[in-house]
């Protein structure tokens, strides 16, 4: 069965990458066996404390096929699988502005390189603890939300992954289209010059072809550009490591390699913490729904390495490789890969391969890992058919494309940054209650029957909603406001509306809200008898 078919049949979870990833490569995907006696409205008056993925039925309401339990029959991914897997997520445009970023706020390649190990080390260890639901359950996020929510409570909790979906969605798609355009418009014959320019001016059209090939292979399906993408993200990662190679050889961009050992802020300051915020939050999504692609894996130990590998290394080598070339070119807040390539790349089919790639790259990570969590709210919530909703999926995203607010390279790095450094604050609050359920309330042993049962011998709590994971996430929300008035330079950002300043907790503290949700969940859950 092919790559695209079978993302048309995975379509309302977001482990969609992980199925794409096996198919690519000629594996048959995660599918679960499914059939009317395991997704139909079961009556049964008594719940067994031994369900497995095997023996599980919903009981009290219908359940999506999707987000039935993994047998463990069909868990074959490897440390390998999932480190490439990881790694081919990991590797896009956004990847190779974290290096820019760093050397704009004054950092040399070292506190790059450091801030990159840190910042994705403190997610992988949130990853990799929330991971063992999945790779021990077989279960996908919105189902071990259920544990830590309520089955009511996770729709709140849903929508908030969905909605940083959508922004890493439009950040892509700006970055896919303005790639699209450079190829179009310098293969037409423009200079380097004016095609950049030109590429800023024509951005919606090109966005709106962008989106268009998003829907059309989606919808209809093209297996070959499906292969191709999955490539795109390490192959352009070698692009840039021979790019970065070959301009440091070249006697005008050489003279700047001692710039990149040139630093003007410390560990301690404030532009550090904001660059380890963006490294950190870069994984703040996936740190919460891991367990889409956890359950695929064979062993948690699996796990652990492909993100140490896939997330960790990969995002430090990244980080090191953008800030090469962003130093070696100059180009400062215009160190936009695709501007890089179309700029300083040598001859036409180096630059037309690189552009080609810098569009392949957001394009399959848009398809793969972006677009899902929003198709699977417009199915869910609006009870949209499955090429419908996909559609309403491009729609979102023309609308939350950042076009409005970036018509140039600065102002898109700008809204990039701001983004990434301060949304840590609305997912972290959820990650710790999911782990201190796991480990604290549940002692590892999550009861399966309990997760797919509608009513009071289930997730229940208090009619279906748990009072404890939600005071939690409020509490913590308060707290972490609390923090952020008293070290306002590190913690408080600030969001313009309508020329409005609304301040909020923003920068690292994504690091306090998972521990203080964690530890607050543990408290209100045992005061509440919530377990």
């Amino acid at each position: 069965m092919g790559v695209w078919k079978t993302i048309v049949l995975s379509a309302t979870q977001t482990a969609i990458v992980a199925r794409t990833f096996e198919t690519a490569r000629g594996r048959e995907p995660l599918y679960i066996p499914c059939s009317e006696s395991n997704i139909r409205l079961t009556q049964v008056n008594h719940m067994s404390e031994s369900a497995t993925s095997a023996t599980v039925k919903p009981i009290g309401y219908n359940e999506n096929p999707d987000l039935l339990p993994v047998p463990e029959t069909a868990k074959t991914y490897s440390a390998l699988t999932f480190s490439f897997m990881m790694f081919s997520m990991n590797t896009n445009i956004p990847m190779f502005l974290l290096g820019p970023i760093a050397a704009i706020n004054g950092l040399d390649i070292w506190q790059a390189i450091i801030g990159a190990g840190i910042g994705n080390l403190a997610a992988v260890i949130v990853m990799g603890l929330n991971s063992i639901a999945g790779v021990k359950h077989g279960i996908t996020f919105p189902v071990q939300l259920r544990a830590s929510f309520g089955f009511k409570g996770v729709h709140i909790m849903n929508f908030l992954r969905a909605f940083a979906g959508m922004i890493w969605f439009g950040i892509e798609a700006w970055g896919g289209s303005n790639a699209l355009a450079l190829i179009v418009l310098y293969a037409i014959g423009m200079s380097a010059e004016a095609a950049t320019e030109a590429s800023f001016t024509w951005l919606i059209v090109f966005l709106l072809l962008y989106l268009g090939s998003f829907v059309i292979v989606l919808r209809f399906g093209l297996k070959g550009i499906g292969k191709m993408a999955d490539y795109a993200g390490p192959i352009m990662l070698i692009y840039f490591i021979w790019l970065a190679w070959w301009m440091s050889t070249q006697p005008q961009f050489a003279a700047n390699i001692p710039k990149l050992y040139v630093s003007t802020a410390g560990y301690a300051s404030v532009s550090f913490f904001i660059y380890l915020a963006v490294q950190t939050n870069w994984w703040a999504t996936v740190a919460l729904n891991i367990s889409d692609l956890a359950r695929g894996a064979k062993k948690w130990s699996a796990v652990w390495i492909g993100l140490i590998v896939g997330v960790v290394l990969a995002q430090m080598g990244g980080t090191a490789i953008g800030y090469t070339l962003a130093t070696l070119s100059g180009l400062g807040f215009n160190a936009l890969p695709q501007i890089i390539i179309i700029t300083y790349a040598p001859g036409a089919l180096a630059i037309l391969l690189g552009l080609l790639f810098a569009f392949l790259a957001p394009w399959s990570t848009d398809i793969t890992a972006n677009s899902p969590p929003v198709i699977d709210l417009l199915m869910n919530s609006l009870k949209l058919s499955w090429k419908n909703a996909v559609l309403g999926s491009a729609i979102v995203a023309f609308f939350v494309a950042p076009w409005w607010a970036a018509s140039n390279a600065p102002q898109y790095v700008n809204y990039f940054t701001n983004w990434a450094s301060n949304y840590g604050i609305l997912l972290g609050p959820i990650a710790g209650p999911m782990i201190a359920h796991y480990y604290l309330i549940a002692k590892g042993k999550l009861d399966l029957q309990k997760l797919y049962t509608y009513g009071q011998g289930g997730y229940w709590y208090h009619g279906g909603w748990s009072v404890s994971g939600y005071l939690a996430v409020i509490v913590t929300w308060i707290i972490s406001y609390a923090l952020a008035y008293m070290s306002p330079n590190y913690l408080l950002a600030k969001l313009e509306v309508g020329g409005v300043s609304i301040p909020f907790p923003g920068g690292p503290i994504w690091y306090a809200a998972v521990v203080l949700s964690f530890v607050l969940y543990y408290i209100f859950a045992k005061a509440l008898k919530e377990y």
